[in-house]
């Protein structure tokens, strides 16, 4: 299908009638992501100049932003999770030569959003490179950050960090990355690739904190603010948490 097609079928409501088979031979255009999230009430964009009438978004991390993107409510079904994870294979083969993937051991993921799409990649992984590719899930501690691998990983794989959405270097991909590295202390953490894998990329960064890459599948112009510094809390707007009450609505200018 070309983007003209899956529009189409989007705005029929057959979002959930789309198959890997019908992206084949190129990539997913940001049109139509923003179409299938934009469909199950997933993606939020501020549109035009600051306005008191018209709020903004409150991040769970503080910051203010003209943007939000619900991967979960996407990635929890599981068709569409492998049409993303799909999405994501492809750009994972352009960045990673195939003498590095024959021998790729595990894929990690945090928990929750990106659990099922680590799983999703490393079963593709499995399929065209290694058998016994592995999916590794870093568990969330008391903070809510994801720094738990129980059981350590094998020193001697190799693996990859992906992750569904990075807003900053030092976020849940890199947190993710940094538990890998140390889930085997005092003994050798196992290989970790030079390029992590995100789904949406909202952040002004393509690295994580260690200067390592990020390969990214679709990057948004979301801006993040802190509150004293917010061009909308300036010109009036108030920020709200998105996903609490009736906020979604009020985002999307709907109550």
């Amino acid at each position: 299908m070309n983007e003209q097609e899956v529009l189409a079928l989007v705005a029929k409501g057959g979002v959930f009638d789309l198959t890997p088979a019908d992206f084949s031979g190129r990539r997913m255009t940001l049109k139509e992501v923003i179409a299938i999230f934009g469909a199950l009430g997933a993606f939020w964009q501020y549109q035009g100049a600051p306005q008191a009438e018209r709020p903004h978004a409150l991040l769970k991390s503080g910051l203010h932003s003209n943007g939000f993107i619900n991967c979960r409510a996407v990635l929890d079904h599981p068709g569409l999770c492998m049409l993303f994870a799909e999405e994501m294979l492809k750009v994972i083969e352009e960045h990673i030569p195939v003498t590095d993937l024959l021998p790729l051991g595990f894929v990690a993921s945090s928990a929750y959003s990106a659990l099922d799409l680590g799983f999703g990649i490393a079963w593709l992984l499995g399929q065209r490179y290694n058998p016994q590719i592995k999916r590794v899930m870093a568990e969330k501690d008391a903070a809510g950050n994801p720094t738990i691998i129980r059981g350590g990983i094998d020193q001697v794989l190799t693996g990859v960090v992906i992750n569904e959405l990075m807003t900053t270097a030092s976020g849940s991909t890199w947190e993710t990355k940094e538990a890998v590295l140390k889930c085997n202390d005092p003994k050798p953490a196992p290989t970790v690739l030079p390029y992590s894998f995100v789904l949406m990329h909202r952040s002004s960064s393509f690295a994580l904190t260690d200067g390592s890459s990020v390969g990214a599948v679709f990057h948004f112009d979301i801006e993040n603010y802190p509150p004293e510094k917010c061009p909308y809390c300036q010109a009036g707007s108030v920020a709200i948490p998105p996903k609490k009450e009736n906020n979604w609505e009020i985002l999307h200018g709907r109550t």
